[in-house]
């Protein structure tokens, strides 16, 4: 189904390189310093068009497509970790010659931003973990076993077009326009077994606190008030565990925030740049 965000797709169409053999693919737009956003299990660059339009006049806005996701070609390995998806994004990172992006991981994108702060800090100027899902690697097997085979199951039972319309308004606030579910949707139907599986894999078996210790940079945590997927809560816990210079409620939205509250997200965004840019001591514990 069509409508005002997918229609403005064709405005950021998709880019691809050969790296080592594979795949990926990435929208981008504007100029400026570089923001760099990684997107969750069931999305892909598509789902960012409302920051690469808003973002655009102030950042160079680079969305990739995960590994197995979109455009791009899947990882070599179909258990990866998220060492696996930061080795991939530091090629995407060469390869374009970014210079200290600020890196933005939503959902399980958090995670494999995490790993790839933990490697390659040095690089960033911040990271943001947005509604972030931060893994299973702790729990027992059968739970694992159960959070690997959920998703790719549904995508089996349902095809891409009966798991969109079935999950996707779940990823938004319960009020959501239907603009906001049908650019859920749309990711939806673009994604593929063998990828889908992978990252659900990976959110079964990793764990997102094996890598933020490793990471000495400035973090913000972002979620929406209304996300039912990785709810405030937990967001709150791993702000504080993590020592997060700052929390950020974002009112109103659920899981997919980025798409419920977009001019939020972007302020979010702007504010943490400009914390940024004027290096001010670091506010800990999670304040709001």
């Amino acid at each position: 189904m069509a409508s005002v965000l997918t229609d403005k797709l064709s405005q950021f169409p998709l880019q691809t390189l050969q790296l080592n053999g594979r795949r990926l693919a990435y929208r981008e737009a504007g100029e400026g310093p570089v923001l760099l956003l990684l997107h969750g299990i069931s999305s892909g660059s598509g789902s960012w068009v409302c920051q690469l339009e808003a973002l655009s006049d102030r950042f160079r806005v680079i969305a990739w497509d995960a590994p197995g996701y979109g455009g791009s070609d899947a990882l070599d390995t179909d258990t990866p970790t998220a060492l696996d998806y930061a080795a991939a994004l530091l090629e995407l990172v060469q390869a374009l010659e970014l210079q200290s992006p600020l890196l933005v991981g939503h959902s399980l994108g958090a995670l494999q931003a995490a790993a790839f702060a933990s490697l390659h800090g040095e690089r960033l100027a911040g990271l943001v973990l947005a509604d972030p899902a931060q893994g299973y690697g702790q729990a027992d097997a059968a739970t694992q076993q159960d959070v690997f085979r959920k998703r790719p199951a549904l995508l089996e039972a349902l095809g891409p077009e009966g798991l969109a319309r079935e999950r996707a308004p779940a990823l938004l606030a319960a009020d959501a326009s239907d603009d906001k579910v049908a650019l859920v949707a749309d990711g939806m139907r673009r994604l593929g077994l063998a990828g889908f599986s992978a990252a659900s894999w990976l959110l079964a078996h990793d764990d997102i606190g094996r890598y933020l210790p490793d990471y000495r940079g400035s973090v913000w945590v972002l979620c929406g008030d209304e996300d039912r997927i990785t709810p405030p809560e937990s967001a709150m816990a791993l702000a504080q565990h993590c020592g997060a210079a700052r929390y950020v409620a974002l009112s109103g939205a659920g899981h997919a925030s980025y798409i419920d509250a977009p001019a939020a997200f972007a302020a979010a965004i702007d504010d943490y740049a400009q914390v940024l840019l004027q290096g001010p001591a670091v506010i800990t514990g999670g304040e709001q």
